[in-house]
């Protein structure tokens, strides 16, 4: 009889609380918004002509074209709203999100502009997405989220007045990683007592953590005239080790028994080890006079180095182990991909600038491991955006872009395995799936103030 139970329970909870925790980790979303200036431009500046000081981020070679001391500051306000359309057609809301995402970066040339140091702090990988406690995915995700910093000082070199080099330390910090969903209680025990559900209420599970590591980043650029220009940049894999915890609570009956849990909460250590992917990109810039610039650049993302997530319980009994442990690796199956960015600047005058550009990114998770966690829906932004020099050293940039997620139909199991009951009877009424059509958009708002010192703008 105890081992049936063990078994039943592992089956029953593995996922649940378990081996999906730190899912979200395995599909960060990209989100590379450096500054307001390359946000109004698409979000190019691989080939670095656009003259931003975020270029320590984009391609530290281009630091070589930045005179003097420059400087930026800004932040990116990200709102968020998607919604989910069962087979039926009853919808469901995701709470709306907002956030803002900083930006720093400054620069600094040396020896005629031949050298070039600087410093840089983006957040080019993030996710928020918020479902409410009595939504059709409760049990896969409430709050999901990852806030992480990368903190990066770079240096660049002219090595011949047509080519400049530079190469760059990355400081990974996520800082906070966070997956709540609600447990069904009352199937679990069901499950585990041979008998039909009772009416218990919910209970949830928390998972928080923490990880930090380093990378780094290079870049070249070649600009065999005034009108052309090359780039091309690496970004390494940086492999993160998230350390945290893992609370449930609400259990009840079967669950909060000694043999397991002992009560109707429990809490206990929880890592697991993550791959922010490596990517290299491409970048062309074309400015056929003083007034206009033209940018196109692509990138490849290695997506697929994240296969699966392994989340470890260190200081779990061999029960609780047999419980949390059961479905270890859980599979993301992540496809590498290649995004696209296209950009154009106007010089008015000496004061304005504008600019207007247009990217698109694909999905990485197939259907089989999709989950309202991460929402991985394929994407494309139109942007617009203009700057103004107040003086001749200080200037304001700001952009918008209206981000276009494309609806994906999914039919998978992922609700049915991460409650613990695969056939789905057991599952309250709309719950027992999550198949249907899944939408999104975002509004990004973007503001820079900049400072230059020695440099033109």
């Amino acid at each position: 009889m105890i081992k049936f139970l063990r078994a039943s329970l592992a089956v029953a909870l593995s996922c649940s609380m378990g081996s999906q925790a730190f899912a979200i980790g395995g599909a960060f979303i990209g989100n590379e918004v450096p500054s307001a200036r390359a946000a109004g431009e698409g979000y190019v500046g691989v080939a670095g002509q656009n003259n931003d000081p975020t270029a320590v981020f984009s391609n530290p070679a281009a630091m070589t074209s930045l005179k003097g001391t420059q400087g930026t500051l800004g932040i990116t306000w990200e709102n968020i709203h998607g919604g989910y359309k069962d087979n039926s057609g009853t919808e469901t809301k995701e709470r709306v999100t907002n956030v803002g995402v900083p930006n720093f970066a400054v620069t600094q040339s040396f020896l005629d502009g031949k050298l070039a140091a600087g410093l840089s702090t983006q957040s080019p990988f993030g996710l928020e997405t918020h479902w409410d406690m009595n939504s059709p995915m409760r049990y896969v995700a409430t709050n999901s989220l990852v806030h992480s910093v990368d903190i990066m000082p770079a240096v660049a070199y002219q090595v011949h007045p047509m080519v400049s080099v530079g190469a760059g330390a990355d400081y990974v910090n996520m800082f906070d990683a966070e997956l709540d969903r609600q447990i069904y209680v009352d199937g679990v025990n069901a499950v585990l007592t041979q008998s039909l559900p009772t009416g218990a209420a919910d209970g949830s599970s928390s998972l928080r953590g923490q990880a930090d590591n380093w990378g780094y980043h290079a870049g070249i650029v070649i600009q065999p005239n005034e009108q052309h220009s090359l780039g091309i940049a690496y970004h390494s894999k940086v492999d993160l080790r998230v350390n945290g915890n893992i609370t449930l609570s609400g259990l009840s009956g079967a669950l909060a028994s000694p043999l397991f849990f002992g009560g109707s909460s429990y809490s206990t250590s929880a890592y697991t080890d993550l791959v922010l992917p490596e990517n290299i990109q491409f970048g062309y810039a074309f400015k056929p006079n003083s007034q206009w610039s033209f940018e196109a650049d692509t990138a490849w993302y290695h997506w697929s180095a994240g296969r699966d997530i392994n989340v470890r319980y260190p200081n779990a009994t061999a029960n609780q182990q047999a419980v949390l442990s059961a479905s270890n690796p859980t599979p993301l199956d992540l496809h590498d991909v290649w995004s696209f960015n296209t950009g154009v600047n106007y010089k008015v005058n000496e004061k304005w600038q504008v600019r207007s550009g247009f990217w698109y990114e694909p999905r990485a998770l197939p259907e089989s491991t999709f989950s309202p966690a991460f929402m991985d829906l394929s994407r494309y932004g139109v942007s617009a955006g203009t700057g103004y020099a107040l003086t001749e050293n200080f200037s304001i940039d700001a952009a918008y872009t209206a981000v276009f997620f494309h609806n994906r139909a999914i039919n998978n199991n992922v609700q049915a395995s991460t409650s613990g009951l695969p056939d789905g009877t057991l599952l309250p009424s709309g719950t027992a799936e999550m198949n249907g059509t899944y939408s999104d958009f975002a509004s990004l708002v973007a503001l820079n103030f900049t400072y230059r010192f020695g440099a033109g703008h």
